[in-house]
């Protein structure tokens, strides 16, 4: 029986990790009272350190600066994610409310980034339990300001960070893609072993990584769905991707099928969000998937010097398989799982 014509087909399925992962960085917020404020936000403004009257942040009438740091993107809009720290009866020389009242139109406002969290509450004699204090206020309404110091009710504050690492897969409209796959070269049944290639990544599936955490530094891996035990199937007929024995034979690991896959991340393409930009990024270098000692393979690396608040769009990553001689054809698949992780 003549079997030189029929094909093996290989098309690789990617079932791909897109559930992100939530950062929160609580306990970083600090407040002080000074009348320079060069690295930090403004919240409101004092006449004084005690009896006080307040301004809006955007003012400069008074010298004692309610200045906030320790929180990345912190604020002080009254927008998106934000608490109102005050009230206040004017933009300048104002008395001063809790924000539960709604006698006072103006309002002094923390504002934390996207994904964050911030709060603001008024207790006796400390802030125990948030991260830090404001100021104090002399009434719950028709009020004086001063310094932590001044009066028994504190003003207090909690603010964090936060936001998500993610991976996915998107075609040219930025759209989710439900089944990526890798295509790889249809090869005649021959009897000797032979190579199918393919590209992971190209500008209809292209792999897109968003980081809006506070942490820069993550990897990027790829592995078998199921495992190192995992095997390019078509139904009964199979052969292996992590067999590292010469010529697609089989070795000594716990199957009996050859073949080999092999990534060449460092020959990829990456490209940056608009106002983005690579710098801290490293491809994975050239490898292949050994059964016990290469399980997984690295595509991308972000160092301590990489952007946050950015995405990157990884293309064009060569793939090779190495296929058994006399292999069975068959239209054969994979499942393989990408993971990104924060380090």
């Amino acid at each position: 029986m003549n079997k030189i014509g029929r094909k093996i087909i290989l098309l690789g399925l990617f079932i791909i990790g897109l559930s992100p992962v939530y950062f929160a960085y609580a306990g970083t917020l600090s407040c002080t009272i000074t009348t320079s404020c060069p690295s930090g936000v403004i919240i409101y403004r004092m006449s004084e350190t005690s009896n006080a009257h307040g301004e809006l942040p955007s003012q400069s009438n008074y010298s004692q600066l309610v200045c906030c740091t320790g929180v990345t993107g912190l604020g002080n809009s009254c927008s998106g994610t934000y608490a109102t720290a005050l009230k206040l009866s004017a933009i300048t020389n104002a008395h001063a409310e809790e924000n539960s009242q709604s006698n006072y139109a103006q309002s002094a406002c923390i504002k934390a980034p996207d994904g964050g969290s911030v709060s603001v509450a008024y207790q006796a004699n400390n802030c125990t339990g948030y991260d830090t204090t404001l100021g104090s206020i002399t009434a719950v309404t028709n009020a004086h300001l001063g310094n932590s110091n001044a009066y028994t009710t504190k003003i207090c504050a909690t603010a964090a960070t936060g936001g998500s690492l993610t991976i996915n897969i998107v075609d040219g409209n930025d759209n989710s893609v439900n089944e990526p796959s890798i295509a790889f070269t249809t090869k005649t049944m021959f009897f000797d072993y032979q190579t199918s290639n393919g590209t992971f990544g190209n500008s209809n599936e292209k792999i897109r990584i968003s980081n809006t955490t506070a942490g820069a530094q993550w990897t990027l891996t790829i592995a078998a769905t199921d495992n190192s035990a995992a095997l390019w199937s078509a139904s009964t007929p199979k052969f292996d991707f992590n067999d590292s024995t010469a010529n697609a034979g089989d070795g000594n690991d716990a199957d009996t099928y050859g073949g080999q896959m092999s990534f060449i991340p460092n020959s990829a393409t990456i490209t940056p969000q608009s106002g983005c930009n690579t710098t801290g990024l490293s491809l994975g270098l050239s490898g292949a998937f050994s059964e016990g000692v290469d399980d997984s393979l690295t595509l991308l690396t972000a160092g301590s010097t990489a952007g946050t608040n950015c995405y990157w769009d990884l293309t064009g990553i060569p793939v090779s398989q190495s296929i058994p001689a006399e292999q069975t054809p068959g239209n054969y698949s994979i499942n393989m799982t990408l993971t990104i992780t924060a380090i």
